[in-house]
C-alpha cells in the first residue's frame, strides 16, 4: 500500500518540476533499511570480537596499555561495538575522577564514548553520514522508526547494560521528536542503593537504536565511598527540620493574561537534613563559603564602524498603504530633539558623550514608535568611571580603543525613557570606589522622580528577598500594600560619579484580584509544606580540598581545585519547584499542570474508540488533548485543530495558552491565517485536510492541482490513505487523528 502511495503521489508530481517530490522512494513498509546498533537482551554480553594479530610482546597487563586494553574490551561488550571500524583513537584526562575518551571511526561512522577506569560509561554519541537529506523545511512531521513500546523496551535493556548494581535508572520523562530522523528521548534519575541521587541521564533511541547518551556527573564526579543507605534519624524529625527553614513572602503574581492574584511565594534556600547527624542545613550558604567567586567577565570594545553611505534612492511613486504607515511618523520626534531632552536629564551624564545614530521601530500593529539612540565617550585618565587605574594603563599601553557606549531607547513621540544600558571597555573595578546601598537609593530616587514620576509614585523599594542585593536598586509596584514585582524600575547608578548606568521600566497594565480576607502565613506554610514530598536520597556534599587530609586531596590541591564534592545521605523536599506557592485567599497550594511536565497524553475514553491505536500512537508523541479524555465524538474546533499541528511540528502547547498567541505561532507556519481565525469555529474534514497539507511539501502541487475547489487537496489525500468521503462534514477529534495519522505515517 505504502509503496502504491509513493507511486501515485510521484505522478502528481509531473504536474510541475518546481514542486518538491511528494514522495521519496523507500522500502514496501515505508521504513529506512538500517542495521539496527541495540542490545540482544538486558543482560550485559560480550560482543564477537575477532582477535587482533597478536603483537610481538603481549601488553603488561599492569600497564596503562594492559588497562586501556581491558577497558576497550568492556566498552565493546557493553554497547555491542562491531568490528567493522577502521580506527580508534583513546585521550586520557586526569581529575576527580579521571576517564578516557574513546572514538571509534570509518569512512561513514564515528563513536565517541567517555569512560571512567571502573568501566563506568559516562556518556555515548554516535554519528552516521546516513541521514536523509530530502529534509523539506516546512511542516514535516514523521514517527520515529521505532514505535513507542519498542523504544522503551530498548532504553530498558540499555539502561540495564548502563547502570550495573548499586546504581539503577529511573525515567522520570519521555520526550518523542518527530521527523525524518526522530527519536526518543528518555530523562531521569540514577538511584543509588535503591535511592535517588544527584546525578542524572538522558538517553536517545531511533530506528538505529542508541544514538547518544549522557550522566550528569561524567567529568566531576564524586570523591569517597558511597554511604549506606540506612539512615540515623527519621522521616518526621527531617520535616519537622525542612519545614524550619521554608520562608514564604505574600506578593501578587501575574496569572499571564493580564491580571494577578495574592500567592504566598516559596523563597527559602536548598535545604537539606543530614541524614545521621540531624543536622539542617543551608547548601546555597556551605558552597558559598568554600567556593571562590569567578571574576566579572568582560573584554576590550572597538570603536563602531562608520554607518555606510546609503545609495542615492530612485523616483517612485507611494500607495495609499504605505501613505497611511508613513502617516504613522508625523509626530515623531527628531534624533536632535530627543537628544537635547535626554541632555536635559543631567543624571544620565551625557556631557562627555556624542550621540552617534537615532533609529527607530514601529510596533507592529502601527502604534508606538520606539527611538533607539547610540552614545559613544572615549575613557580617559580623568574619569575612569569607578574602574582600575592599572587596567587603564595597561589596555593604552595596548594601543587599544577604550569607548564607553550608553544605548538609551524612548517613546519616539512623547520623549518617555524606555531604557538605558552603558557598557565600559574595562572590567577590573576600583575596589576604592564604593557607594553605600543609602546614596544609591537616594540617587535612584531623584532620577525617577524626572525620568518616570507617574511610574514611581506607584512603587517602592522592594524589600521582597532576592531584590536590591547587588548593584542595581529596584522599586516595584504595590498595591493595597502588596508588591507586585512583575512591574517594576530598576536603576544602576555608577558608583564614582554617580550618574545612572543603566536603566529598567517593565509594565503593564494589570487587573488586580482582591486583597480582602487573605489566608495567615502559617496556614500556607501548613499548605505549603504539605504539598512537598521528604524524601531520603544522595546529596552532593562540597568538601573543602584546602583543609582535608589525604592524598588525593592534596593532589587535587596541587592541580588548583577548592573542593570537591562527596555524596551524603540526606533527606530533602522533592521538586519543589512543582509547587509554586500558596494562594493568598485560598489557601490551596498552587501547582505546575502535570501537562507542563510531560508531552506524553493518556485517555480513560478511547477503548472503544475508532482508531484507538492511531489515537494512542499521537498521544505517545505529545500529540493530544489535555485533562484525560479525548472524546472522539466531539467535532474538532479552529483553536484544537492549530493545536494538534503545534503539537506535531514540535510544539509544546499549553492548555492556558491565550488564542491570540496561538494565532502568531500558527499563521507563522501556515496552519490558518488571522482574516480565517475563529478559535470555537467547527473544522470540517476537508478544512483539517488542507490544514495539514497546505504547509507541507504536499502544498504547491495541491493548489496546481486544484482548479479553485481543492480538488488537488483531495487527490493527494485520497493518496494517503484519507478518508475523503465526506468533506464538508464536521470533523471529529477521532477523524482528525486519522488525518493527522496517515500524513505522519506515509
Amino acid at each position: 500500500m505504502k509503496r502504491m502511495t509513493a507511486i501515485i503521489l510521484a505522478l502528481l508530481l509531473a504536474v510541475s518540476l518546481s514542486v518538491p517530490a511528494l514522495a521519496s522512494d523507500s522500502p514496501e513498509d515505508g521504513k529506512p533499511t538500517v542495521t539496527l546498533w541495540q542490545p540482544e537482551d538486558p543482560e550485559p554480553t560480550e560482543a564477537p570480537v575477532e582477535e587482533p594479530e597478536a603483537p610481538a610482546e603481549d601488553p603488561d597487563t599492569a600497564g596503562m596499555d594492559g588497562l586501556l586494553a581491558e577497558l576497550v574490551l568492556q566498552v565493546k561488550s557493553t554497547l555491542a561495538v562491531d568490528d567493522d571500524y577502521t580506527d580508534l583513537t583513546n585521550d586520557f584526562y586526569d581529575g576527580v575522577t579521571p576517564y578516557w575518551s574513546l572514538s571509534w571511526s570509518d569512512e561513514t561512522r564515528q563513536l565517541n564514548v567517555n569512560v571512567r577506569q571502573d568501566g563506568t560509561i559516562l556518556n555515548v554519541d554516535r554519528w552516521t553520514d546516513s541521514d536523509k537529506t530530502d529534509r523539506f523545511y516546512g511542516f514535516d512531521p514523521a514517527f520515529p522508526a521505532l514505535s513507542y513500546q519498542e523504544a522503551e523496551e530498548q532504553a530498558a535493556q540499555w539502561l540495564a547494560k548502563l547502570f550495573p548494581e548499586p546504581e539503577t535508572a529511573r525515567i522520570d520523562s519521555v520526550t518523542t521528536v518527530l521527523g525524518a530522523n526522530g527519536n526518543y528521548r528518555f530523562d531521569g534519575v540514577v538511584e543509588k542503593n535503591g535511592l535517588p541521587s544527584p546525578t542524572t541521564f538522558t538517553l536517545c533511541i531511533d530506528g538505529t537504536g542508541l544514538t547518544s547518551f549522557y550522566r550528569s556527573d561524567g567529568y566531576a564526579g564524586y570523591v569517597g565511598e558511597l554511604p549506606a543507605p540506612e539512615a540515623a534519624v527519621d522521616e518526621a524529625a527531617a520535616a519537622e527540620g525542612l519545614a524550619g527553614a521554608v520562608e514564604l513572602e505574600l506578593q501578587y503574581v501575574s496569572d499571564g493574561e493580564g491580571g494577578a492574584s495574592l500567592r504566598y511565594v516559596p523563597v527559602w534556600p536548598d535545604t537539606v537534613v543530614d541524614a545521621q547527624s540531624g543536622e539542617t542545613v543551608d547548601m546555597d550558604a556551605l558552597y558559598a563559603s568554600i567556593g571562590g567567586m569567578g571574576a566579572d567577565a568582560g573584554g576590550y570594545m572597538k570603536t563602531a564602524a562608520a554607518d555606510a553611505e546609503a545609495p542615492e534612492a530612485e523616483e517612485a511613486s507611494l500607495t495609499e498603504m504605505e501613505l497611511a504607515s508613513i502617516d504613522n511618523y508625523g509626530d515623531v520626534m527628531s534624533g536632535d530633539e530627543i537628544d537635547a531632552s535626554l541632555r536635559g536629564l543631567t543624571a544620565l551624564g551625557l556631557d562627555p558623550f556624542t550621540l552617534q545614530r537615532c533609529s527607530y521601530t514601529m510596533a507592529s500593529d502601527g502604534g508606538d514608535v520606539t527611538a533607539s539612540l547610540r552614545y559613544t565617550a572615549p575613557m580617559t585618565g580623568d574619569e575612569l568611571y569607578g574602574y582600575s587605574a592599572e587596567g587603564f594603563d595597561f589596555s593604552s599601553g595596548m594601543d587599544l580603543d577604550l569607548i564607553i557606549y550608553k544605548s538609551i531607547t524612548v517613546n519616539a513621540r512623547t520623549g518617555a525613557l524606555k531604557s538605558v544600558s552603558t557598557t565600559y571597555p574595562l572590567w577590573e573595578k576600583d575596589p576604592a570606589v564604593t557607594m553605600t546601598q543609602a546614596v544609591r537609593e537616594r540617587a535612584a530616587e531623584n532620577f525617577l522622580s524626572l525620568a518616570a514620576p507617574d511610574l514611581a509614585a506607584q512603587t517602592k523599594l522592594c524589600t521582597l528577598k532576592g531584590y536590591n542585593e547587588a548593584d542595581a536598586v529596584t522599586y516595584a509596584q504595590v498595591h493595597e500594600g502588596y508588591f507586585y514585582p512583575g512591574n517594576y524600575l530598576s536603576v544602576t547608578v555608577n558608583q564614582s560619579t554617580g550618574t545612572v548606568d543603566d536603566f529598567a521600566c517593565v509594565w503593564q497594565d494589570v487587573e488586580f484580584g482582591p486583597a480582602g480576607e487573605i489566608v495567615t502565613e502559617q496556614e500556607a506554610m501548613d499548605a505549603y509544606t504539605k504539598a512537598l514530598d521528604v524524601t531520603l536520597g544522595y546529596v552532593a556534599w562540597p568538601v573543602d580540598v584546602t583543609v582535608t587530609d589525604g592524598d588525593l586531596y592534596a593532589k587535587l590541591l596541587e592541580q588548583g581545585y577548592t573542593y570537591v564534592e562527596e555524596l551524603r545521605l540526606a533527606y530533602y523536599y522533592d521538586a519543589p519547584e512543582r509547587v509554586l506557592g500558596v494562594d493568598g485567599v485560598t489557601g490551596e497550594a498552587v501547582t505546575v499542570p502535570d501537562e507542563q511536565l510531560s508531552r506524553v497524553f493518556a485517555y480513560d475514553d478511547v477503548a472503544e474508540a475508532p482508531g484507538k491505536d492511531r489515537i494512542e500512537a499521537l498521544a505517545q508523541a505529545g500529540i493530544g488533548f489535555a485533562g484525560g479524555r479525548f472524546r472522539p465524538e466531539a467535532e474538532l474546533t479552529q483553536r484544537e485543530a492549530v493545536t494538534l499541528l503545534l503539537q506535531a511540528d514540535g510544539e509544546t502547547v499549553l492548555p492556558d495558552s491565550s488564542d491570540d498567541e496561538l494565532l502568531e505561532r500558527a499563521s507563522w507556519r501556515g496552519f490558518v491565517t488571522a482574516e480565517d481565525w475563529d478559535p470555537e469555529a467547527t473544522v470540517t474534514c476537508m478544512g483539517f485536510i488542507r490544514m495539514v497539507l497546505g504547509p507541507s511539501r504536499y502544498g504547491d502541487a495541491a493548489e496546481l492541482l486544484s482548479a479553485g475547489a481543492g480538488e488537488g487537496y483531495e487527490i493527494i489525500a485520497q493518496a494517503l490513505g484519507m478518508d475523503t468521503s465526506s468533506p464538508d462534514e464536521p470533523a471529529t477529534h477521532a477523524a482528525a487523528a486519522d488525518i493527522l495519522y496517515r500524513f505522519m505515517d506515509r
